[in-house]
């Protein structure tokens, strides 16, 4: 059987499937559930200085959301969006504390790992925080700097609104580097203009890993009343940011390599969605929205998953998978020239292809759809609206 084993910040995790920040992980009775199912590791409910923030929580709300943007009320697809209002841990950090040394014990029993995540108010605030963190026993810190819901609420400088100043960022991320003998690890918004700019001032200020990413902040109205959703804009992700997700652990590695770890959230839906995140550059891939959706069970779901994925490819390790993906990234100049080929036998004339050609290199014959090669530039749409899998291929010139 493959070995799931992966190393991240020196620790090393039995799999590379982490339970996000968030309701799942919310308490101690929760955060078990998650590693009775499999996890390899928790990253418990952010712990926070902000009375306001663990108030919000007590009015949380959430909505599993279709492609139109509508209540789901029943089957929840695929690319489902979760919009949520929230705040973090409910309890003060004294109270929460009692929470965490009782996972870490549970996970030590149980072979997984406790991620503390902790968001305070001013700089004194997140030294102090780590430090519990670190005397509760936990071998990583996540300081999370991307939580969306302090930006809807003013006056409460935490989350989003120090992850959007990078360089307030940097300094609070190297005091508590200085501070604490464990890794730190910095969750970041995906509200920004450059996530590779700010993940090298995070690993120059003393950061071990970066998470990439948090949600963003969304706005839905429903058209029926013509009110928003859950009373106004929300923390909005779900398995459709997988690319833009992606997309910043591929630069983010192309970038800085070796220098910082990474650990991917915001998209993972399935082992599937795991493999890819690994295979951009991500060591571990936190996973929320659908554990939300689906429960604990869907966590051991994917480990399984995971397993016979990489059994059935002839992996061995998750290493050989990380950042396979990124490093055969090419860019457009490189990219080879292709063209598009019909397999007449098999081609069922049915004309798709043409709707999708600007190039005017599809054309319909009597039987069969044939291409003007020097027309054809080689895109790939008729590629991707073929029904008949394997009737048209691209190929290098």
């Amino acid at each position: 059987m493959a070995d799931t084993r992966i190393d991240f910040c020196g620790v090393t995790f039995k799999n590379p499937l982490a339970a996000a920040s968030a309701e799942p992980t919310l308490n101690a009775a929760n955060m078990k559930q998650c590693i009775d199912a499999g996890a390899g590791a928790v990253i418990a409910k952010t712990m926070t200085d902000s009375a306001d923030m663990r108030e919000l929580t007590q009015r949380a709300k959430w909505r599993f959301l279709n492609e139109k943007l509508e209540v789901c009320h029943g089957r929840v697809p695929r690319g489902f969006s979760l919009y949520s209002r929230s705040g973090l841990a409910l309890e003060p950090p004294k109270d929460f504390m009692r929470e965490i040394t009782e996972t870490v014990e549970y996970a030590r029993q149980k072979d997984a790992v406790v991620i503390g995540s902790v968001a305070a108010t001013d700089m004194d605030g997140w030294v102090t925080l780590g430090k519990q963190m670190e005397d509760g026993g936990v071998p990583l810190i996540e300081l999370n700097f991307g939580c969306p819901h302090p930006k809807l609420m003013p006056g409460v400088r935490t989350g989003m609104n120090v992850g959007q100043d990078f360089e307030y960022a940097s300094e609070i991320t190297r005091k508590v580097a200085d501070a604490l003998e464990i890794p730190v690890i910095i969750k970041v918004t995906p509200q920004v203009t450059d996530l590779v700019l700010f993940s090298d001032m995070l690993h120059k200020a003393g950061a071990r890993a970066v998470t990439l990413t948090n949600r963003f902040i969304g706005f839905v109205p429903d058209i029926e009343t013509g009110k928003p959703q859950i009373y106004g804009k929300a923390g909005v992700g779900g398995p459709w940011t997988k690319p833009l997700t992606l997309r910043w652990i591929n630069e983010v590695r192309t970038a800085l390599g070796d220098k910082l770890d990474i650990t991917g959230t915001n998209g993972a839906y399935d082992w599937r969605d795991i493999v890819m995140f690994i295979m951009s550059g991500a060591h571990i891939v936190q996973m929320c929205s659908a554990v939300m959706c689906y429960g604990y069970a869907w966590l051991e779901k994917q480990v399984k998953g995971l397993e016979a994925f990489m059994d059935e490819k002839g992996y061995e390790t998750v290493d050989q998978m990380l950042g396979i993906a990124t490093d055969a990234c090419l860019e457009y100049a490189d990219m080879p020239h292709e063209k598009a080929r019909v397999d007449a036998e098999t081609c069922k004339n049915c004309g798709m292809c043409l709707k999708v050609c600007f190039s005017d290199a599809m054309q319909q014959g009597d039987d069969t759809t044939f291409v003007t090669e020097e027309n054809c530039v080689g895109c790939g749409g008729c590629y991707s609206v073929c029904p008949a899998k394997g009737t048209i291929e691209m190929i290098q010139v």
